[in-house]
């Protein structure tokens, strides 16, 4: 690295030692030295500054380090956002890979170039592709930290929608589907989400796709990034490519949602944020009928989500209770505004086009907070929703608002499926855990007296060996191992039970009803 020295003699440079849910990243970095100058370099693991000091009347530091991958054996989900550099390949996030000056300046001009490596080896990242020389003028640090580069035996598939550069980066041999499969869910998502918000202005965007290895089970995630996604997906026969339909389908649809109209206040407002961006994820995909997903997949998608809300304990709980901390440590508040938000969205959707006799839906509402967010700088939050809902909704946003968001309040299903003509099924089965562990996870605190647990001889204060669960299915048994006054004892009951959760029927009538 070269860049200009503080002239105090002290030169800090920025790498977290914890990011992104990821520690110890120091442990990445060896033979950290200046070049041809005596130094005196200190880690500060708390602050995440590498501080150098070196002699004042010094304009320009050339500084090196090694970074090196720092775990070993195959790639699991849990190391897929530390720094992963093989003899054959590398994947990096930029806060991972690069150090930046501390200093008051928000923008740089950042010249990386790529030397030495093979002729065959693949360059590619967040700002272009197959390129050993890059210029970043006037880059805007915060977009340049959050970037991804790869190299070595990825394989670069390309294409375009509308004159802008779209491509895919992967490598290995993908054993659920082909590649080339996925590049064709990837530009269909992008062209149905662009036409949508009418936004063709992005003149380059990839994916990045890594696979890694898990024995049994199916497991992905990804980041929006600057121009960018970086997904890593697990590479077995449980995977499949409904899984990629539905997490591009998601993950893109936050460059707008959550993006561009941005949170005030993110917790407070996940409701919108990923509940806005979950109903457009299964509205975009049965529209487009991508990847042949249609109007039965659009219901099945409201069905699931009325089932997987009514299933939460929190269910009815106020929105003020959805802070960071409750967000970040509590499984059932991480889900709650994507389930929550996505019925209020569907609610909003089709009240909107039956007041105004299918002149208006909830699209007009959020290009209408597109604009708000772009042409006026504002940043969502409850009163700009609202001021912007009131055009196409005036007699009841503000009841609506209070009960069902503020509040919390379950919306009357049953009422607005009848209200709709919708045929539906009154009651289904929802998935019941029926007990409490200890937080220690080895103890049973409390058993519900009507649930499978308790019929099946699980009793307050049993004591577990073993356990598996498959939170959210009903389909899989829960397998416990308890010990019972020190006799092991095998106890297994399905997790479900019955309850006044109203089912939309998939039917001719009720997709056309609901526009698909």
């Amino acid at each position: 690295m070269k860049f200009p020295a503080d002239s105090s003699g002290t030169t800090i440079l920025e790498f977290n030692n914890e990011a992104w849910g990821q520690k110890d990243l120091f442990n990445t970095l060896h033979n950290v030295q200046l070049i041809d100058v005596d130094d005196d370099i200190e880690k500060d693991l708390d602050s995440g500054w590498i501080i150098l000091k070196h002699p004042k009347n010094l304009k320009t530091l050339e500084f090196e380090y090694d970074l090196k991958q720092d775990f070993y054996g195959n790639l699991a989900t849990d190391k897929a956002y530390r720094p992963v550099i093989t003899e054959d390949y590398f994947h990096v996030f930029s806060h991972n890979l690069f150090m930046f000056p501390k200093t008051s300046k928000t923008n740089f001009d950042i010249t990386l170039d790529w030397i030495d490596f093979p002729e065959q080896y693949t360059i590619h990242n967040s700002f272009g592709s197959k390129k050993r020389n890059q210029f970043l003028e006037n880059m805007d640090v915060e977009l340049f930290e959050s970037a991804i580069f790869v190299g070595g035996d990825f394989r670069i598939l390309e294409d375009e929608i509308n004159g802008n550069a779209i491509s895919l980066a992967t490598r290995g041999e993908w054993v659920p589907f082909g590649e080339k499969e996925v590049m064709q869910v990837l530009k269909q998502t992008l062209k149905c989400q662009r036409d949508f918000w009418e936004d063709h202005s992005q003149e380059y965007f990839t994916v990045t796709m890594q696979p890694f290895f898990q024995e049994t089970g199916s497991s992905f995630q990804g980041t929006g990034l600057t121009n960018s996604f970086a997904t890593s997906v697990s590479n077995n026969d449980f995977t499949d490519i409904d899984q990629m339909v539905y997490l591009f389908n998601h993950e893109l649809m936050h460059n707008w949602i959550g993006n561009t109209i941005e949170n005030e206040n993110e917790e407070e407002q996940y409701w919108f944020s990923e509940g806005f961006t979950e109903y457009y994820t299964y509205k975009n995909v049965a529209k487009n009928k991508i990847k042949e997903l249609d109007g039965a997949f659009f219901i099945n998608s409201i069905n699931e989500t009325a089932k997987n809300l009514h299933s939460l304990s929190i269910k009815e709980v106020p929105n003020s209770e959805m802070n960071y901390e409750n967000f970040w440590s509590d499984y059932e508040y991480r889900k709650l505004p994507y389930y929550r938000g996505t019925l209020f969205a569907f609610y909003l959707d089709y009240s909107i086009q039956k007041d105004s006799n299918g002149k208006y839906s909830l699209d007009n509402v959020m290009k209408d907070l597109l604009k708000v967010a772009t042409d006026e700088n504002k940043k969502l939050n409850h009163t700009v929703f609202k001021s912007v809902l009131k055009k196409y909704f005036p007699n009841r946003t503000d009841t609506v608002f209070k009960e069902f968001i503020v509040d919390g309040k379950l919306l009357p299903l049953a009422d607005f499926y009848n209200e709709m003509k919708l045929e539906y099924e009154p009651t289904t089965q929802l998935f019941e855990l029926g007990f409490e562990l200890s937080e220690d996870g080895t103890q049973v605190d409390e058993v519900n007296k009507d649930s499978e647990a308790w019929k099946a001889g699980l009793r307050s204060g049993d004591k577990l060996y073993s356990r598996s669960i498959w939170y959210g299915n009903i389909s899989k048994k829960v397998e416990l191992g308890v010990l019972k006054e020190g006799n092991k004892v095998a106890i297994d009951f399905y997790p479900v039970k019955m309850a006044e959760v109203p089912q939309i029927q998939i039917s001719e009538e009720n997709t056309q009803i609901l526009g698909f």
